[in-house]
């Protein structure tokens, strides 16, 4: 027979994988809840959020886990915001991503391999204030148009 502490605890462990949304930064914690159509933050089915916008939301810093577990992510655009630094493995995991627009924000520098778990057909990095571009990007890059 199961005590209640590991019954807690199995519980507990299946919202997390399930997909426990609560802790993100706001502004994507919002937008995956509006993307599944969720009114609690404590299961979403993550899996399911195909696109993810996040468009001039005055956005200023996200957290490295903030897409944790988008296994089914295509599109994710996090333009228009004040987003000044990318968190090293902000993408990590996020391999059906295609689409990634980063344009208009005031990004400064891009972690080193931010880039490198995706394989993406459009990258946007327009309207920032970038002074060079991570390697493996550049213009002549398929997934880089428009960079820069």
């Amino acid at each position: 027979m199961r005590t209640l502490a590991t019954i807690a605890a199995l519980l507990l462990s299946a919202a997390s994988q399930a997909g426990n949304v609560c802790d993100r930064t706001p502004e994507v914690r919002d937008a995956i809840m509006d993307a599944v159509d969720a009114e609690d933050c404590w299961y979403v089915r993550l899996a399911s959020v195909y696109r993810l916008p996040i468009v001039e939301k005055g956005l200023t810093a996200l957290q490295a886990d903030d897409f944790d577990g988008l296994t089914g992510l295509a599109g994710l655009e996090l333009r228009g915001n004040q987003l000044t630094s990318l968190p090293e493995g902000l993408f990590d995991g996020l391999y059906s991503l295609q689409s990634l627009s980063l344009s208009s924000n005031q990004l400064t520098a891009l972690p080193e391999g931010v880039f490198d778990d995706l394989d993406l057909e459009h990258l946007g990095l327009d309207y920032n204030q970038l002074t060079s571009l991570p390697e493996g990007c550049s213009m002549g890059c398929p997934a880089c148009n428009r960079c820069g």
